[in-house]
């Protein structure tokens, strides 16, 4: 013997039959599946297209970047040459003044 609620009773559809909201309920979600498949994608093309212009943007700050520091050691080559010719200049006073001394003691 069954017991059924009131809710539970057949309402006289057949499982193989499924019922004309059921059929629209699926076809809508694949509907909505279709746009949410489309919205991802362009997303996803929304997020490769900000990561190529960061990439652009990183090689332009580089490319200054490089230069800056090509000026800046060019300027230290230029002062390291220019502290050499003081200490040799420096060297040199130095070893006149010591045999001068030498000559004259």
């Amino acid at each position: 013997m069954i017991t059924m609620v009131e809710n539970e009773k057949s309402r006289g559809q057949q499982p193989d039959k499924p019922s004309i909201e059921i059929d629209a309920g699926f076809g809508s979600a694949a509907a909505r599946f279709d746009k949410v498949e489309a919205d991802m994608r362009e997303g996803f093309a929304r997020v490769d297209r900000s990561i190529n212009g960061l990439r652009g943007e990183v090689n332009q700050l580089g490319e200054g970047l490089r230069t800056e520091m090509n000026i800046r050691f060019l300027a230290l080559e230029g002062d390291f040459k220019s502290l050499q010719r003081t200490l040799i200049g420096s060297l040199v006073g130095s070893a006149g003044a010591i045999v001068a001394a030498l000559i004259f003691l």
